[in-house]
């Protein structure tokens, strides 16, 4: 009985490595995908796209005419595939933070950050869902969520990691990808003054950190050992 136990207990463990190494790869193939949309569909745009003065969700926008501040001329042939790729952004994080639940530290905090993690992806897949041009305030209720949310939940992972030596470097890491993100998200709302990075560099340098945050820590998931059952089979009682 004792073996059928620790069989059953191996399987497990195997079964959440499994897990936890997909979702890893959930976040890193989500997150590459993404940048790689990007810079395609800004290649294909015929007037030029600059990465100071447009914003992120201009590649998205579904019809061409002026952005919503007036500031450029916007006009994005590739607008599906940037739509397409957010939304698949969002699922897989979603996706991975179910997959990977497992190997964050115990306790409310680690939980908190992982459902809002969750909700974040649900904010860009929404900003995918409603272009800026086409449902507004969806839109941006969306991008909203994406945004603080990410930023959010990576501070309250760095959190949980404190005092958990296993999370040196990722504790740093998310702590330091969350609060640049969501100082940025702050200044930008403080003043309309956006400096030289302008409102569509200081969009990258809130979603920059997440993006990086997901594939680092992927990749930190994905090697993890897989371990197998003896398969022993047990003539005890």
């Amino acid at each position: 009985m004792v073996d059928s136990q620790t069989d059953h207990s191996a399987s497990g463990d195997s079964r959440l490595a499994l897990e936890v190494r997909i979702g890893g790869l959930l976040w890193i193939v989500g997150a590459i995908q993404f940048v790689i949309a990007m810079i395609v569909v800004q290649l294909a745009w015929t007037s030029p796209y600059n990465l100071a003065e447009n914003a992120i969700s201009d590649l998205g926008a579904a019809h061409c005419a002026e952005n919503a501040m007036g500031t450029s001329y916007v006009c994005s042939p590739l607008h599906v595939v940037f739509n397409v790729s957010i939304v698949l952004l969002g699922i897989l994080i979603a996706a991975g933070v179910v997959g990977a639940r497992s190997a964050f530290p115990p306790g409310r905090v680690a939980r908190a950050g992982k459902i809002i993690l969750v909700v974040a992806g649900v904010g860009a897949a929404m900003v995918g869902l409603f272009p800026e041009d086409v449902q507004g305030v969806a839109h941006s209720l969306g991008a909203l969520l994406a945004f603080v949310g990410a930023a959010a939940a990576l501070v309250l992972f760095g959190i949980s990691m404190i005092g958990d030596s296993s999370w040196n470097g990722y504790r740093q890491l998310s702590f330091a990808c969350g609060i640049v993100s969501g100082g940025t998200i702050v200044a930008s709302n403080i003043s309309e003054q956006w400096g030289p990075l302008g409102f569509g560099g200081l969009e990258r340098l809130i979603v920059a950190p997440a993006l990086l945050w997901l594939v680092v820590v992927g990749l930190h998931f994905v090697p993890r050992p897989i371990r197998r059952p003896t398969n022993v089979i047990s003539t005890g009682t």
